[in-house]
C-alpha cells in the first residue's frame, strides 16, 4: 500500500524516525488484517485479536516529510501459536527504506487466553514464504548487569485499543534509557520482545547497559568505548521481578 511519512513520524532532525517507519508497518499491517475478516473491526464478531510477541526492524534509509513510500506485508505462515509476517518499505525509485520481521499471537478477548490459529483464518491472510532477514528472529533477554536507567508510571496516552500499553511506546522507553551522548540516529536497528503486558497506572524500572561482544549476540560492529555495539534495555515492574519486554538496539555498521 501506499502512505507518505506524516510530520509525527519524524524525529529531530526532520527525517522519519525508527518509531515512525513501524508505525507505518503497522498500518499496513492492520489493512492486511483488515482485508482478510480479522481487523480492528472484526474483533467483536471474531472474539479474537493479534497481540504483537517480537518484532525487529531495520532502517536503511530515513526519508524527509511527505516522502510516498510503498509499504508491502505479508503472512510467512504459522509456526506452533506464533504467526509470523514480514514488511518491506520502499520509495518511489525502488529502493529499499526499511525492513522488519515480527511474530504475532492470536488472544480470545473473553479469556485473555492465547489460541491456536486455524486453517482458515491463516488462509485467509494468505502466504509467501519470503523472509526479509536470512537469520530468524533472535533470543533477547535482559542483562543480568545491567543498571536502573528510569522509573515511569504509565499515564492513559500510553493506552492502546487493547487497554494495555502500546507496542510502539516501549521502543519510546527504550530511546529514554540511552547515555545522554547518543542520539536515535546512532542505531539503525531494533529487536523487541513483548513478555507481559503493562496497564494504565502500572509503575515501571528500566534497567540498561551494553550487550557484551562475547556473547556472540551483538553483531559484527566493531567494539565501542562504552560497550558493545547493541544497548539492551529491560522495562521491569517497579520490584524488577517482573519482565514487561526488553528492546535491543544496534549501531549502525
Amino acid at each position: 500500500m501506499k502512505l507518505a511519512v506524516q510530520f509525527g513520524d519524524l524525529d529531530m532532525y526532520s527525517r522519519m524516525s525508527m518509531k515512525g517507519a513501524l508505525r507505518l508497518m503497522q498500518e499496513a499491517c492492520n489493512c492486511h488484517s483488515e482485508q482478510a475478516g480479522y481487523g480492528i473491526n472484526d474483533i467483536e464478531r471474531n472474539g479474537v485479536c493479534w497481540m504483537l510477541h517480537q518484532q525487529r526492524v531495520r532502517l536503511y534509509r530515513r526519508p524527509c516529510w511527505n516522502t510516498q513510500l510503498t509499504v508491502q506485508t505479508w503472512s510467512r505462515g504459522a509456526d506452533g501459536l506464533i504467526c509470523l509476517r514480514d514488511f518491506e518499505m520502499t520509495d518511489a525509485g525502488g529502493a529499499v527504506v526499511a525492513q522488519a520481521s515480527s511474530g504475532w499471537l492470536l488472544v480470545n478477548t473473553a479469556t485473555q487466553r492465547l489460541e491456536q490459529p486455524s486453517g482458515e483464518l491463516l488462509a485467509g491472510y494468505g502466504y509467501d514464504g519470503r523472509a526479509v532477514f536470512e537469520e530468524p528472529l533472535r533470543r533477547l533477554r535482559a542483562l543480568p548487569e545491567a543498571k536502573k536507567s528510569w522509573e515511569y508510571t504509565v499515564l492513559r496516552r500510553d493506552i492502546d485499543i487493547n487497554h494495555h500499553v502500546n507496542n510502539l511506546c516501549y521502543l519510546d522507553y527504550a530511546w529514554e534509557s540511552l547515555p545522554k551522548e547518543y542520539s536515535e540516529e546512532d542505531f539503525d536497528e531494533a529487536d523487541i520482545l513483548y513478555k507481559k503486558a503493562a496497564r494504565l497506572g502500572d509503575r515501571l524500572t528500566a534497567f540498561s547497559g551494553w550487550l557484551p561482544e562475547e556473547t556472540g549476540d551483538a553483531g559484527d560492529g566493531a567494539k565501542e568505548e562504552n560497550g558493545g555495539p547493541t544497548y539492551v534495555t529491560a522495562i521491569k515492574n517497579e520490584t524488577g521481578r517482573l519482565l514487561h519486554a526488553v528492546v535491543y538496539l544496534t549501531r549502525g555498521r
